[in-house]
């Protein structure tokens, strides 16, 4: 059973290879070569944090705790700037607060819906986080390790729509990526002696 150091160290090694892989596949697809590089740094990053995922089901794990920070600013980022930057999504919550009886100015509501469930993400979530996993358990297996490759594969895209340079990365490039964070997983649990 690996601490983190142990991950981390199997995660570095794991990601210089990730990275060797997806540039010499980059090559191979026609990117450039601006484009091989960001493909070998963005593998290498996924492969690295895929490798150290797998802890977060532990409370005490820094995954854990750095992945609690980072959802707690994405909550309160997220109810203070989605009724400015995406009022139509907030309208759209408003709207179905008045099929239970809210009344008002559907953007008001939606508003309101947005604070009361972005607090009780911020007081409850790692409790119910934490109810739902045991350490070792779903995040340390073979289908945590798909389920982390699908996500990658997808967050890519994302990413890759506000961050123009790795744009090139959505679609058929992604399969990189996704591997990426899925082998960063098996290391895991290799280092675990899971596999």
């Amino acid at each position: 059973m690996g601490n983190f150091d142990q991950h981390y160290e199997a995660g570095k090694k794991y990601a210089v290879i990730a990275a060797g892989i997806a540039a010499f596949l980059a090559l191979e697809w026609g990117a450039t070569g601006t484009e091989t590089i960001l493909a070998a740094v963005v593998a290498g990053i996924y492969g690295i944090v895929g490798s150290l995922i797998p802890d977060i089901d532990h409370q005490d794990s820094r995954p854990r705790r750095t992945a609690g920070k980072y959802v707690s600013i994405s909550v309160i980022i997220a109810v203070f700037a989605l009724p400015t930057l995406s009022p139509e999504f907030v309208r759209g919550l408003g709207q179905f607060a008045h099929v239970f009886g809210a009344s008002g100015d559907t953007l008001t509501i939606g508003s309101g819906v947005l604070l009361v469930s972005g607090v009780a993400v911020l007081l409850l979530g790692g409790n119910a986080f934490d109810s739902i996993l045991t350490h070792r358990g779903f995040t340390h297996s073979l289908p945590f390790a798909f389920i982390t490759g699908l996500i990658s594969y997808f967050s890519i895209g994302i990413v890759g729509q506000t961050f123009q340079p790795i744009a090139f990365l959505d679609g058929e490039m992604g399969v990189i990526i996704a591997f990426a964070a899925a082998g960063g997983v098996i290391v895991h649990l290799v280092v675990d002696q899971e596999l």
